[in-house]
């Protein structure tokens, strides 16, 4: 007796379901006469690549199509019901040489024996090799009047494109899962099988969409029972009821491992197959992230959620429950474990340790969300172990040294200030140069040396001095006056003098509230060990080598010249490199340390 896919395989395009696009172009052909030389059908297994084929083969032959179909009274219908020599069918994937290939070109030359068109019917084309391929390629484009080309794969990708611009392509689909739970139910009703729709549904499900692995899922339950029901389609099928898998899925994205393991241990018990149960975590998975997507109603009524009823409703409690986030993430990882388990030797130990993977990684991604949110919160509620090691970045407070070896005070404009700040020779402050204080004492504050540019008057060399012109000393970049600025936002901003930190928080500050992708590239690059000074024409910003390209992109340039402008800095940004800014700033003290009067040339 044949099986059920075999005994039902489509006899005419009538009997084709799930593809009326491509049978009504079909059938259209016939009926006007507009036979092309070679057509490709692509699409997945079970689809009906085929058996439409075989149906065309008959149909451009027929003496009296009926509705583009063969009439199946003709003589030559019933001639190539059984084997025939002018409809041949090979298989490429036994046959892909380059002779199989050079043999059906020898042989297209002869004129077919009894009926209007010969036809090559090639399946699973794309096995074919190269020099087969290039073997056929002429043929293929100019074969003779009486030859028709059909060829059948499932991989088009892995065909050449020398070969898809010379075939009439049909793409065929994966048919509906309600078109196919009609369809099965159909042939029960036809072979006296009794079954319930639920359970009809249940199959054409397990089919996902391939007429002949519904089939034959519907034949292996045929003689089961008595009555085909959803119990016994799960039963035998190995797959999970659709309440435990529900019940899996919610203990994931809660995170509850022990609940989880349980889970698949039970599954294991009851005889499940390990990658039946993932396939359908995964599918329960899918239809809640589509839930949560376009709704409830559309959800129900659309039709987009291939689920029975009873699973319909946890489905959309699910979708409520839980972040989109967290359903992604559970998505993605079980499509990786999927493929892996198609080379595992213990499929439940992967299993288990994906979802241990996917459950750990959660509850350490939500740990580091909670440390970070603390640390902007200015380490509010953090243990005292983690606020030692904490993580300093732009944007975040530091303890300096300076702020630890003297007392904090508060100026009038809001600023924090140390009440005996340290001097150095420039205005410089560093975003992120810092490191977790050591005890005060160990750090004496250094003796105090004014810069070259507040000696006005005399200059030593060595022994000797030597009268010179005043030197202009640079504006004080503390006098620029912003009025959002706020004692909560420089706390994020360390710095080893008073006016580099000001100057620094309001940029850092408005770099933030910009909220824009260059916005915050360019405060992460601040981050990166820069520093800024003033010069007389720019405020430049001292980047390390490994910084200076990224520093230097049109992006980051425009949004710290608009920052500056914002804050009324009536200069423009400048990125240099650390040896320049070396050279440039210590010259004189260069000049001071070894006694010799040279000139300092741009």
């Amino acid at each position: 007796m044949a099986t059920l896919y075999r005994k039902y395989r489509s006899q005419r395009f009538d009997d084709v379901i799930g593809q009326d696009p491509i049978v009504t172009t079909l059938t259209n052909q016939i009926k006007l006469g507009r036979i092309s030389h070679a057509y490709l059908f692509t699409g997945s297994r079970g689809v009906g690549k085929t058996s439409c084929a075989r149906i065309f083969a008959r149909a451009v032959n027929c003496l009296h199509p009926v509705n583009g179909s063969p009439c199946g009274e003709c003589e030559v219908c019933k001639s190539l019901a059984a084997d025939n020599v002018d409809i041949i069918e090979m298989d490429a994937a036994s046959n892909n040489g380059v002779d199989d290939a050079r043999d059906i070109r020898e042989k297209v030359k002869y004129l077919p024996v009894s009926c209007k068109y010969k036809v090559y019917i090639i399946d699973e084309v794309h096995m074919l090799t190269g020099g087969a391929f290039n073997a056929l390629l002429k043929t293929i484009e100019e074969p003779p009047e009486h030859v028709i080309f059909i060829l059948a794969t499932t991989e088009p990708q892995k065909l050449p494109q020398t070969i898809l611009s010379r075939c009439i392509r049909f793409d065929f689909r994966l048919v509906p899962t309600d078109i196919l739970a009609k369809h099965i139910a159909h042939i029960y009703d036809l072979e006296g099988i009794k079954y319930t729709p639920e359970a009809a549904e249940e199959i054409a499900r397990l089919g996902e969409g391939s007429v002949r692995d519904a089939l034959s899922v519907a034949d292996t339950l045929a003689s089961a029972a008595e009555v085909v029901t959803p119990e016994l389609v799960l039963a035998l099928t190995g797959a999970g009821e659709t309440a435990s898998i529900a019940e899996l899925f919610e203990r994931t994205a809660e995170r509850d491992l022990a609940g989880v393991l349980s889970s698949i241990d039970g599954f294991a018990k009851r005889g499940k197959s390990v990658a039946a149960v993932c396939r359908q975590l995964i599918d329960y998975t899918r239809n809640v992230i589509v839930a949560k997507s376009v709704g409830k109603e559309k959800a129900i009524n659309g039709g987009m959620i291939n689920a029975d009823r009873a699973a319909l409703e946890r489905i959309i409690a699910a979708a409520d429950k839980y972040s989109m986030q967290d359903i992604a993430r559970i998505l993605e990882e079980l499509g990786v474990a999927e493929n892996g388990l198609k080379y595992s030797v213990n499929p439940r130990v992967f299993l288990e340790t994906s979802l241990v993977k996917l459950v750990c990684d959660s509850l350490r991604e939500d740990d580091l969300l909670r440390r970070i949110a603390a640390l902007e919160n200015n380490s509010v509620g953090l243990p005292s172990e983690q606020k030692k090691n904490k993580v300093i970045s732009c944007g975040e407070s530091a303890p300096t040294r300076s702020s630890i070896s003297a007392p904090v005070a508060k100026t009038d404009d809001g600023f924090v200030k140390t009440a005996a700040p340290v001097k150095s020779e420039a205005t410089v402050s560093r975003i992120d140069d810092f490191a977790p204080p050591p005890e005060p004492e160990y750090y004496p504050e250094p003796e105090y040396i004014p810069p070259v540019t507040e000696r006005v008057g005399y200059t030593k060399y060595g022994d000797t001095a030597k009268k010179q012109e005043p030197i202009a000393s640079k504006p004080d970049i503390s006098q620029i006056n912003v009025t959002t600025a706020d004692e909560g936002e420089f706390k994020h901003i360390g710095a080893s003098k008073e006016e580099g930190r000001e100057l620094l928080g309001k940029i850092a500050i408005a770099l933030r509230r910009a909220a824009t992708p260059a916005a915050d590239r360019a405060r992460r690059l601040l981050s990166r060990g820069v520093a800024v000074k003033e010069r007389e024409d720019a405020i430049g910003f001292v980047t390390p080598d490994d910084s200076f390209l990224s520093m230097s992109e049109g992006v980051v340039l425009d949004v710290l010249n608009g920052v500056l402008n914002s804050l009324g800095i009536k200069k423009h940004a400048r990125i240099e490199r650390t040896a320049d800014d070396l050279f440039e700033d210590d010259f004189a003290h260069a000049v001071e340390l070894f006694g010799r009067d040279c000139t300092f040339r741009e």
